[in-house]
């Protein structure tokens, strides 16, 4: 689907067959046309570079009005495609930060998107993100992580604890 216009003018099962392997494709399917046939009914076309005259909360609070549009997948956007200060949490950031203790163990990953995203310096959260995303994929995994690897193990409590016991957390 070369334009918008396309791709809102496709069939249901053509998108679907084009997102498959990202998972969930007749969900996400419905999701994008449903967003898009809104889109250019409030706007009149398939721009949302109105957001960009919003203040973050604001433009994240329409984008999330969409269904299908969660926090995470509102700041990927506002972050990579209109160049807010938005800061994106995917399961590998929510993990390393729980275990650095920046973030309550029952935290969400909306809630711990908008917990660090202040705290973040400007300029740096595109880089934060695809950093900490590598280290929670290669060192701070799911189940054994490299605690001993870690460049951040000075300041983690969770890896602190771990090298304690003589294991990994």
């Amino acid at each position: 689907f070369p334009t918008l216009s396309r791709l809102a003018a496709a069939k249901s099962a053509e998108l679907e067959d084009a997102i498959r392997p990202g998972g969930l494709a007749k969900t996400k399917a419905a999701s994008i046309l449903s967003a898009l046939s809104r889109l250019k009914a409030e706007r009149g076309g398939y721009t949302l570079d109105f957001l960009r005259s919003m203040p973050l909360p604001d433009a994240r609070a329409y984008l999330t009005s969409f269904g299908g549009v969660g926090v995470k997948t509102a700041n990927i956007l506002l972050l990579f495609s209109l160049g807010f200060p938005a800061f994106p949490v995917d399961t590998h950031i929510l993990r390393v930060s729980k275990r650095l203790g920046l973030v309550p163990e029952n935290a969400t990953l909306a809630k711990a998107a908008l917990a660090l995203e202040p705290h973040v310096p400007a300029g740096a959260h595109i880089p934060l993100h695809l950093n900490l995303i590598r280290l929670g994929r290669e060192l701070c995994r799911p189940r054994n992580p490299l605690c001993a690897s870690c460049p951040l193990l000075p300041v983690c409590p969770t890896g602190a604890q771990a090298a304690g016991r003589g294991k990994a957390a």
